[in-house]
């Protein structure tokens, strides 16, 4: 998944952050972000649903008393933050426990340049750069290891970096990560669905900054497998409330598929 910066072509980490209405893009970033804004007018509503959802998810997490957070393939890094919903991971949870750490861990080069100058002098918060795809690795880098304590639960946040890897890649990966996550770890997962098939082949062809998947609920349920959901499971972004049955608003046909999973006590 590495990158080699060219801002003459679209790049994923900068191209969703347009989306978000952020600062990163270039002119071929924007270009494409209109092209699939032109096709797809709700792509940047799901984006900030995402979004909202990890701010909740993230402080469901530290209310349960972890407070050491993984973000792979972390992103950009918000430069101008808006009521509260685009914050970095470790301002939304040290929010909730200012004890909470942050690591974050991303192999783009801008990405990288920027978490260094606008996370990393945060108390807490390492800037790890590593193939999220490389758990083994991702877990052994001195950086990340200085402030996430493997032997205690932490929570490993998959925001919107799934739908860059195929199925089979996707459950080997997770799979790496709760292998590796002590008991009582949380796994915070969001993947883009669209269940229209013409519109997604449209998105797909027009999207040039990576391969991107539509992973199907059963296959993003089965990323998960063997780890406990927590209530409401597997929906739609904007319907997760911890201890809810999932059920309110009308998604559409693109929306952002989010859960959250718990390793059980007592499982190694």
């Amino acid at each position: 998944m590495g990158t080699v910066f060219d801002s003459t072509k679209p790049n994923v980490a900068r191209v969703y952050d347009c989306l978000l209405g952020g600062f990163e893009a270039f002119s071929a970033d924007r270009e494409q972000a209109v092209r699939l804004l032109a096709i797809c007018p709700s792509l940047g509503i799901a984006a900030l649903e995402n979004r909202y959802f990890l701010a909740r998810a993230v402080t469901w997490v530290t209310q349960q008393g972890i407070t050491q957070f993984v973000d792979l393939g972390a992103g950009a890094p918000v430069q101008k933050a808006r009521a509260g919903v685009l914050q970095d991971i470790h301002v939304t949870a040290q929010a909730a426990s200012p004890a909470a750490r942050v690591a974050y861990v991303d192999d783009d080069p801008v990405v990288l340049a920027h978490s260094r100058a606008f996370r990393a002098p945060a108390h807490g918060v390492a800037v790890t750069p590593a193939d999220l795809t490389d758990p083994e690795s991702v877990l052994a880098d001195p950086r990340l290891r200085a402030v996430i304590d493997l032997a205690q639960p932490a929570c490993f946040i998959f925001g919107l970096a799934l739908s860059l890897l195929p199925a089979a890649l996707a459950r080997y990966v997770v799979a790496g990560y709760a292998r590796r996550a002590a008991p009582g770890s949380c796994l915070v997962i969001s993947c883009g669905r669209c269940d229209d098939q013409a519109l997604w082949n449209q998105l797909r062809d027009s999207y040039t900054a990576g391969s991107v998947y539509n992973h199907a609920s059963a296959d993003v349920e089965g990323f998960l497998a063997g780890l406990e959901l927590v209530p409401p499971g597997l929906v739609a972004a904007q319907n997760w409330q911890a201890g809810s049955n999932g059920a309110s608003t009308s998604t559409g046909s693109v929306y952002v598929q989010a859960g959250i999973a718990r390793k059980a006590q007592g499982i190694r």
